[in-house]
C-alpha cells in the first residue's frame, strides 16, 4: 500500500467528509441564521448536521436546515429542538428528514432557520459523502 496515495486523493474518495461549516451563528432571533455552501460537491449525500460549542444554554431553541429561504423548499432536518444543548461542552445531532435519508443532495446552498430563538451563539457543520464534484 502506497502511505503516500492519501494525498493525491480528492475529497469524493472519502466517506463521511465535512460538506460545509459555520462558525458563531446565532440563535438569538427566528428566520434564516445562516447557509451552509456544500463547496466541494455538485451532488451530495447528508449524513450528519452538527450543532456544536455552544456559548451557553440553548434548549430552548428550534433548528432547522432546508433547500430554501425562510424554511422552504425540502427539509434537510425539520424543525426541532435542541434540548440537549444545556451548556458549552454539549452538542446536538439534528435528526435528518426523510428526503435527506433517500435522496442525493444538489442544492448548493442550505439554510439553516431558527423557528424558536435563545440567546446563544454555536457553531453548524454538515457532513456527508460526496456523490461528484
Amino acid at each position: 500500500m502506497d502511505a503516500n496515495a492519501v494525498g493525491r486523493s480528492f475529497p469524493d474518495a472519502f466517506g463521511n467528509y465535512r460538506l460545509a461549516e459555520q462558525t458563531g451563528v446565532s440563535l438569538n432571533a427566528t428566520g434564516d441564521a445562516t447557509t451552509l455552501v456544500a463547496q466541494a460537491a455538485t451532488k451530495y449525500i447528508v449524513r450528519r448536521i452538527s450543532l456544536s460549542n455552544f456559548s451557553g444554554n440553548a434548549a430552548a431553541a428550534n433548528v432547522g436546515v432546508f433547500t430554501s429561504a425562510s424554511a422552504g423548499g425540502t427539509a434537510i432536518a425539520a424543525d426541532q429542538t435542541t434540548s440537549g444543548a444545556t451548556g458549552v461542552t454539549k452538542f446536538v445531532d439534528l435528526t435528518l428528514a426523510s428526503a435527506a435519508n433517500t435522496d442525493v443532495q444538489t442544492a448548493r446552498v442550505l439554510y439553516v432557520n431558527v423557528s424558536a430563538n435563545a440567546a446563544v451563539t454555536c457553531d453548524v457543520a454538515l457532513y456527508g459523502d460526496i456523490v461528484s464534484l
